[in-house]
């Protein structure tokens, strides 16, 4: 089945934690409108969602078009799935409960036949993901986007990051190279884009939302 969405997150939310988790976790205060911060916070959020394959939170009346190849199954693709408003076969609109019925883990099941064979034969509107996001998920993008916020903050201080230096916390670890080391390329500066946005540590804890 393929298809792509065309529903926007019911809480028109774009993060994963707020500023102010951020500022909790670093123990400062930073301003609810910080822009560096905000920017961490979107950039955190949406690499989670590439490493887990889902969009994560609430998305209301999301509608795909799938192609199909028979079967008495469909596998919708955003999990959790929280309710099918609509399901049209090739033209047709279906009734819940006499030609379908949703069962476990987003599986869409063809009652009294099969599903047609065809290229975008299929249309399903359905509201999926999470109202609230989970806490270790919320930790995660907290921790990260606290990073990528200090990363900048010492980049901007020092106006790109020159000299050497290398930090190492846990399973994080970043090096910096001196800009006198040499020209461009991987010889060059590393600076603050050099290092991971997401630890194996938090890749770890995020593994249960994967697709």
């Amino acid at each position: 089945m393929a298809g792509a969405g065309t529903g926007t997150p019911a809480t028109g939310s774009t993060g994963f934690c707020s500023v102010a988790d951020i500022a909790a976790f670093l123990q400062i205060t930073i301003d609810s409108t910080n822009t560096a911060a905000l920017a961490a916070i979107a950039e955190v959020s949406e690499e989670i969602r590439n490493y887990c394959g889902q969009q994560i939170d609430l998305v209301e009346d999301d509608e795909v078009t799938l192609d199909c190849y028979g079967g008495t199954k469909i596998f919708l693709t955003e999990l959790p799935v929280v309710s099918v408003a609509s399901v049209v076969e090739d033209d047709e609109t279906l009734v819940e409960g006499t030609d379908y019925k949703l069962g476990q883990y987003g599986i869409l099941h063809r009652l009294n036949g099969s599903w047609r064979s065809g290229i975008q034969i299929i249309t399903i509107t359905y509201t999926h993901g999470r109202s609230t996001i989970p806490e270790d998920l919320k930790g995660v993008a907290a921790r990260a986007a606290a990073r990528r916020y200090q990363a900048g903050l010492r980049a901007a201080g020092v106006e790109g990051v020159p000299g050497v230096q290398a930090q190492s916390i846990g399973d994080y670890s970043v090096q910096f190279s001196a800009e006198q080391s040499g020209g461009g390329g991987d010889g060059g500066v590393l600076g603050a884009s050099a290092a991971p946005i997401l630890l194996p540590s938090e890749k770890r804890a995020l593994n249960r939302y994967r697709a």
